[in-house]
């Protein structure tokens, strides 16, 4: 006889145990799914499935939320996922060496689609934001430390305009749709060689190299 398929949160479990973040029989609530979530390095996974966001254990704010509300459905939340436009101005000769040459193309603007979730807590509708790990908060990254519910969380970025995205969509494709028709082929080059560029750089700066 098969199996039971196991659940987003019981991979979850099973990966955070394995990867010894997890003290073995804890359960995952909702406060432990989002911290378990929020730390995962960012960076991209090979896709933005959830499945794959667990197995490779990192995620930028599309696969990290993606992730986050499925887990939240699996707990018993409901969540919408959100996507926004965003706008960053960066000085080139203020960030490290291995970014400049990126924000000097760029003119010393990133654009984005970010994504966060707004969350039907029982204390009320609340902004959730998982993007930036714990310990990213030591080289200047604002952090959402604690999860409480009701309580709205800062956001990563600063939205522009901004789109719940439709339950019948692929949250994926939609973001890919709205940054097609919101920014040009050069700018979206230029983010995608900022993200890499920079989710190396980041991880060069938050691992203890013992």
């Amino acid at each position: 006889m098969d199996s039971k398929p196991m659940s987003l949160v019981e991979h979850l479990q099973s990966e955070a145990i394995e990867r010894g973040l997890l003290e073995p029989g804890t359960e995952i609530d909702a406060a432990r799914a989002f911290a378990l979530v929020r730390d995962m390095p960012y960076m991209r996974a090979r896709s933005r499935e959830p499945e794959t966001t667990i197995r490779e254990w990192r995620g930028t704010c599309s696969g990290k939320h993606y992730l986050l509300k499925a887990l939240f459905a699996e707990l018993g939340l409901r969540s919408r996922l959100i996507a926004c436009t965003t706008e960053s101005q960066i000085d080139p000769d203020e960030v490290p060496a291995e970014l400049r040459p990126i924000v000097e193309r760029a003119g010393g603007r990133i654009v984005d689609i970010h994504n966060y979730l707004v969350v039907e807590s029982p204390q009320g509708d609340m902004v959730v934001d998982a993007t930036w790990p714990l310990e990213t908060e030591r080289i200047g990254f604002t952090v959402n430390e604690t999860f409480v519910f009701g309580e709205d969380q800062e956001l990563a970025s600063t939205p522009i305009e901004s789109w719940i995205v439709p339950e019948d969509r692929d949250p994926q494709e939609f973001k890919n749709e709205l940054l097609r028709q919101h920014f040009t082929p050069e700018e979206l080059e230029h983010r995608d060689d900022f993200i890499r560029a920079f989710s190396l750089l980041l991880q060069d700066h938050t691992t203890d190299k013992g």
